[in-house]
C-alpha cells in the first residue's frame, strides 16, 4: 500500500453510528499528516483525536447521504430528464462537457472494456433578473421582471469505474477539505501575528517622529493641541496592537494549540461544510416560476454545497457511457476549425 491509499484509503463504506477501526487509524494519521507531522509527540494524540476524528467521518457520511440517488448523465437521456435539461441547453451539451475532462479521456483509454464512467458533475447556479412574456389571468403580459436560471462553471470530478467507488469518494474528499480548513486557520494566525508584529513597528515609528515634531513646537501654541490628540490617538492604537498580539503570541507555535484548533473544526463540521436541498421551479426556458402562478413548470431538486454557509455548487453523481465520448483527436480537430 502507497502512502497516498494510506492517507486517503479507507473504504467505509458502512451507513451505521461506528466506524471501523482501519478507517480510524487512516483518518487519524491523515489528520497528523496534514496538520502537523509533529502532532505525534503530542502524549495520547491518538486519544485527543479519535472522538472528533469518528465525528467527523459519520458527518461526512451524512454529507454523501444528502447527494441525490445517481442520474444517467447522457445525450440520451436528457429529453427524458429535468435536471438535465436544466442544466444543459442542448443534449449535445453533455457530451462535450464530460468529453473535454482529460480524466474522463484517460479512464477509458486505460480501461478498455469499460462501457460507462461514475463521475460527480458539479457547476455553479447563476441567476440574472431579465424582463420577458408571462400569462397571469388569462392575459399576455409584456417586460414582466422574471429570474433566469443557468447553470455555469461545469467540471467532472473523480471518474470511478463504479457508483459505489464515485460516492465513497465525496465521503474522503469531505473529510480531506475539514482537515485543510484546520490547516488554513492554525495558517491564519500566523499571517495575523505577522501583520500585527508589521503594524506594530509602524506604529512605533510614527509615534516617535510625532513625538519629536511636537517637541520642535512648544513654542507654537496653536499646533500644540493637534500634535498632542494625534500622539493620543497613536499611543491608544499601539495599547490596542499590543493587547492583541499578547493573546496569540506564541499560540500558533505549540503543538497544544495546534491540537486544539485541529479537534474544534472536526467537532464543528457543519461550521466548515454541509450540503443542502435547493428547490427549483423551472419552465422551459429555464426561468424560475412561483408556486402561485398558473405557468406550466417542472420542479427540480439540486443538493447544493455550502462552505462556511456560503452557496458554493451544485453536485450530482452520474453515470456516462463511452458510446457518447468524443474522442480526443475530433475534440483536437474540432478547436483547431473554431481557431482557424
Amino acid at each position: 500500500m502507497g502512502i497516498l491509499d494510506w492517507l486517503f484509503g479507507g473504504s467505509d463504506d458502512e451507513t451505521g453510528s461506528t466506524v471501523a477501526p482501519a478507517v480510524m487509524d487512516q483518518r487519524i494519521e491523515q489528520v497528523v499528516q496534514i496538520v502537523n507531522p509533529r502532532l505525534k509527540l503530542v502524549a495520547g494524540y491518538r486519544r485527543k483525536l479519535a472522538p472528533v476524528v469518528e465525528q467527523a467521518v459519520l458527518y461526512c457520511r451524512q454529507i454523501e447521504a444528502q447527494i441525490l440517488p445517481s442520474l444517467e448523465i447522457s445525450a440520451a437521456a436528457w429529453s427524458e430528464n429535468p435536471i438535465l435539461r436544466a442544466m444543459f441547453a442542448t443534449a449535445d451539451d453533455v457530451p462535450a462537457v464530460f468529453s473535454r475532462c482529460r480524466e474522463i479521456q484517460d479512464f477509458f483509454e486505460k480501461s478498455p472494456g469499460a462501457q460507462e464512467v461514475w463521475a460527480c458533475l458539479c457547476c455553479r447556479r447563476q441567476e440574472e433578473q431579465v424582463f420577458g412574456l408571462a400569462v397571469r389571468h388569462d392575459c399576455v403580459q409584456h417586460d414582466v421582471a422574471q429570474t433566469s436560471v443557468s447553470f455555469v462553471e461545469k467540471k467532472v470530478l473523480q471518474p470511478r469505474a463504479s457508483e459505489y467507488e464515485a460516492r465513497i469518494e465525496i465521503r474522503r474528499r469531505s473529510f480531506t477539505f475539514l482537515v485543510t480548513q484546520a490547516l488554513e486557520e492554525i495558517a491564519s494566525v500566523h499571517t495575523r501575528r505577522k501583520d500585527l508584529i508589521e503594524q506594530r513597528a509602524m506604529l512605533r515609528a510614527r509615534l516617535l517622529m510625532l513625538k519629536s515634531q511636537h517637541a520642535g513646537l512648544e513654542s507654537m501654541l496653536e499646533s500644540v493641541g493637534s500634535a498632542v490628540e494625534k500622539i493620543e490617538n497613536l499611543q491608544r492604537k499601539l495599547a490596542e496592537n499590543e493587547r492583541s498580539l499578547a493573546e496569540i503570541a506564541g499560540a500558533a507555535e505549540t503543538l497544544d494549540y495546534v491540537m486544539k484548533r485541529a479537534r474544534s473544526v472536526l467537532t464543528h463540521a457543519a461550521d466548515h461544510l454541509e450540503v443542502r436541498p435547493v428547490s427549483l421551479r423551472l419552465d422551459q426556458m429555464n426561468i424560475l416560476v412561483p408556486e402561485s402562478a398558473g405557468t406550466a413548470a417542472t420542479e427540480i431538486v439540486l443538493p447544493e454545497v455550502l462552505v462556511r454557509h456560503v452557496p458554493q455548487i451544485h453536485l450530482v453523481v452520474g453515470r456516462f457511457p463511452r458510446s457518447e465520448l468524443i474522442r480526443r483527436e475530433s475534440l483536437f480537430d474540432e478547436a483547431q476549425r473554431l481557431l482557424g
